[in-house]
């Protein structure tokens, strides 16, 4: 990323973007005290249910199927009531891992949106977390394109994934994505000679260096795309991004000044191509 667009570092939790303003349940404020309490992925999804962060079974069954201790520590010795914490955790090479509530709304406002086959860009994916929920809500037939400006901290997320959905992994180093869709299938290994951004393909994700804002990246990402997710804050909506949205998509990105207050927020392309914007907080 560009210093214009400074890696988002959300609060603890993402309790302040619950759509819901019923009070809070006996459950919740139970669910909410035994925060560190957690001692696996299953108690975890638990929480985020009675604290009505999850809410739809496709949401709390990718959750539940993605652990994550394969994204933290195996990395980091990170104790399991850390790795299973509702609280970003960092994961090594200047990074975090988001809360677990700010990934449970991100999917919820995204879920509709990544159908079984549909097209997902997981931008800034950071540990490659959220990048394999998504994978399992578009399924076999569906693609998600995870981008990720740092090469160590992809590979690390792709020897994550690997762990998580139990694909044998090498290093996505050796492999190189096609600079256009035009000259082959994504994800595959070009013919001798073809340069492009360094990718390979996990399943149905493909994990690919560079930074969103770089035209030839952005060719090798491909699109259109169904659902788009930002993992990092910026100004304005990115036009490059907006421009790889389908008719009928949605994106969810931070949006707010890199030093100050920043607003989770969704952007609605319409059929007719008009857009919408609205924060979620």
């Amino acid at each position: 990323w560009p210093h214009a667009l400074p890696r988002y570092k959300p609060a603890t939790s993402a309790r302040d973007f619950r759509t819901s303003t019923a009070a809070p349940t006996a459950a919740a404020a139970a669910a909410t005290a035994a925060n560190y309490s957690n001692d696996s992925q299953d108690a975890l999804v638990r929480s985020l249910v009675a604290q009505a962060l999850v809410r739809s079974p496709r949401v709390e069954a990718a959750m539940r199927a993605m652990d994550r201790r394969d994204f933290t520590s195996t990395h980091m010795g990170i104790p399991l009531h850390v790795s299973y914490s509702d609280a970003q955790v960092a994961i090594g090479q200047g990074a975090t891992i988001s809360a677990p509530s700010l990934h449970a709304v991100c999917l919820e406002l995204l879920e509709a949106h990544a159908a079984p086959g549909a097209a997902v860009l997981d931008v800034g994916a950071g540990s490659g977390y959220l990048s394999g929920c998504l994978s399992l809500l578009v399924g076999d037939k569906g693609h998600v394109v995870a981008l990720e400006r740092q090469e160590r901290l992809l590979d690390q997320a792709g020897w994550s994934l690997a762990r998580a959905l139990a694909i044998h992994f090498t290093s996505y180093a050796s492999h190189r994505a096609r600079p256009n869709p035009a000259a082959g299938p994504p994800g595959q290994p070009p013919a001798s000679g073809a340069s492009g951004p360094r990718c390979v393909q996990l399943h149905n994700i493909e994990l690919l260096h560079g930074n969103c804002l770089d035209d030839a990246v952005l060719a090798a990402a491909g699109g259109p795309f169904d659902a788009i997710h930002v993992g990092a804050a910026a100004r304005e909506v990115p036009a490059q991004l907006l421009a790889l949205l389908r008719p009928g998509g949605r994106m969810v990105l931070p949006l707010g000044p890199p030093a100050g207050m920043q607003s989770l927020t969704v952007v609605d392309k319409a059929a007719d191509g008009a857009v919408t914007v609205l924060a979620v907080r």
